[in-house]
């Protein structure tokens, strides 16, 4: 759920139609966040997949990938996509880093989305 809703009483029926619905005005994609990796309460594996099986668009995934969970994810069409937050305000050289298997940086969530170059410039990126 989002912003800390909570579940409630057909919350997966509810979810299930929202996606059939908006299927059929053409909405390119749908987004599934699932913020279990930062403490949430986890979104069912299987609900991600009813999801994915109702609506006809793209299915982008996000929350707690790395690069083995997300090839997996992708292998196993659980998703269209994955979207990499977290991992890529550290690592503008993400895919490198990926393509690699090189260590990524820890980012530093004290300089999430505040202002001035501090936690968006002067992360290390590899060596040359």
């Amino acid at each position: 759920m989002f912003n800390g809703t909570g579940a409630f009483p057909d919350v997966r029926v509810q979810y299930l139609a929202l996606a059939k619905a908006l299927s059929t005005v053409g909405l390119l994609y749908i987004h599934l966040v699932d913020h279990s990796a930062m403490g949430a309460p986890p979104v069912p594996a299987d609900f991600k997949l009813e999801l994915r099986a109702g609506f006809d668009g793209l299915c982008i995934l996000s929350g707690g990938f790395d690069h083995a969970s997300a090839e997996q994810a992708l292998l196993e069409k659980r998703g269209d996509l994955i979207a990499f937050g977290r991992p890529f305000l550290a690592n503008p050289d993400l895919v490198a880093r990926m393509r690699n298997d090189a260590p990524q940086n820890t980012p530093d969530t004290a300089t999430f989305y505040v202002p001035g170059p501090k936690g968006y410039t002067d992360y290390p990126a590899l060596a040359a």
